[in-house]
């Protein structure tokens, strides 16, 4: 008899917890959304109109950044960001080995070559002294640094003071970062290029998958805006190849809905986050990880690790037969992905290997109950204790 067959037995499964469910957010706003998409189709505007310069506004004065050029999706932004500074093909760009594969890809699609560098096991972002020496052996034109988890690395400033010094084009990957605070400034405030995703499972997710990009100069942000459409210098003229990558009238009367309540949908998931860590502190064979001293999480995801020598499946096995949904963000590394063969890779990676060995996420999302996460946490005990 297989482990997950012994870990059902005797289970009594009193509620049913979904990893994330959406609709808590979406019923409470469908009224006043159908509302704003029957003027959108009255006024057809399908590409571009003026709900998208009103979200560009909006999230300009939500994020604390100068300029916002609304885009298709995350991975959009990622490339183009990248190509707006420069990114071509035979650039080395770094980047974390943990992240999402959009990361690499951004990359890889501008021909660009990933040098992959270690986390922090700490913070679990990009390691500032890998990335030191990263650049000591390989100089690196680029980089992209992703916020990771609902936090930021604790050494973001010294990240930007480096590659402002070597001039490494950075860009600030913030797809799961929205609302994050470091002392309470927007971590995406001071950035030179930043992008965030719309991806309808993010914190302020979209009804399709969308995306923005965010410039602190006039000229970057010119420069975006032609590539978001075609290359486009007027109508009907080109001075570059762009791309297609626009966002239309529906997502984005969709998102301001979401916008305008932003605040109260970190603070909820905020709460739901520490609740987990103070419910789960001190929990055998379990890592509880948080956000660095001085940052406001957004709550993105409930972050742990198994202890060395537990199975991480067969703890995904016994949550599963309890009614418990779960994540594993994430399972697999870049530098185990079959396309990044031919990437740098710097040292031995070890810390990013080990995580993603080891990583479990628990439900987490807006609107989830206090019985909610009591039945998450009791069952994540419970199976542990069994092992």
């Amino acid at each position: 008899m297989s482990l997950s067959h012994h870990l059902a037995i005797g289970v009594t499964r009193t509620m049913n917890v979904p990893f994330i469910d959406l609709a808590r957010l979406t019923k409470s706003m469908k009224s006043e959304v159908l509302a704003d998409w029957s003027a959108v189709f009255d006024k057809t505007e399908f590409v571009g109109g003026p709900r998208v310069g009103a979200l560009e506004k909006a999230l300009c004065a939500d994020l604390g950044v100068d300029r916002t050029i609304a885009c298709a999706n995350g991975t959009d932004a990622l490339v183009i960001g990248l190509q707006a500074m420069g990114v071509k093909a035979g650039t080395k760009v770094a980047i974390p080995n943990m992240t999402f594969w959009a990361t690499y890809e951004a990359v890889a699609q501008l021909g660009g070559i990933p040098v992959l560098i270690d986390i922090d096991p700490n913070d679990l972002q990009m390691s500032l002294p890998e990335f030191l020496c990263a650049y000591e052996a390989y100089r690196f034109d680029a980089a992209v640094l992703v916020h990771l988890f609902g936090w930021a690395s604790p050494k973001l400033a010294d990240f930007r003071k480096f590659c402002a010094e070597k001039n490494i084009a950075l860009l600030e990957d913030g797809a799961q970062c929205y609302g994050v605070k470091i002392n309470g400034v927007p971590v995406l405030k001071g950035s030179t290029v930043g992008t965030t995703s719309f991806y309808p499972a993010k914190v302020v997710g979209g009804c399709v998958d969308g995306g923005a990009i965010f410039a602190n100069s006039e000229a970057l942000e010119k420069l975006i805006r032609s590539l978001c459409n075609h290359g486009r210098s007027a109508h009907y003229s080109y001075e570059r190849n762009g791309w297609n990558s626009r966002m239309g009238g529906l997502q984005a009367a969709f998102l301001n809905h979401v916008v305008a309540r932003s605040g109260e949908i970190v603070a909820d998931r905020r709460r739901s986050a520490e609740w987990y860590r103070k419910r789960l502190a001190g929990t055998d064979k379990l890592n509880i990880f948080a956000p660095p001293a001085g940052q406001d999480e957004n709550g993105y995801l409930a972050v742990f690790t198994v202890a060395d020598g537990v199975d991480v499946n067969a703890v995904t096995d016994g949550l599963k037969a309890r009614g418990i949904g779960f994540g594993r963000t994430y399972p697999e590394t870049m530098d185990s992905q079959p396309p990044a063969v031919d990437a740098i890779k710097v040292g031995t990676l070890q810390h990013s290997r080990k995580f993603c060995k080891s990583a479990l996420n628990l439900p987490l999302f807006f609107g989830i109950t206090e019985p909610e996460l009591e039945a998450c946490a009791s069952a994540l005990q419970e199976v542990l204790r069994g092992l």
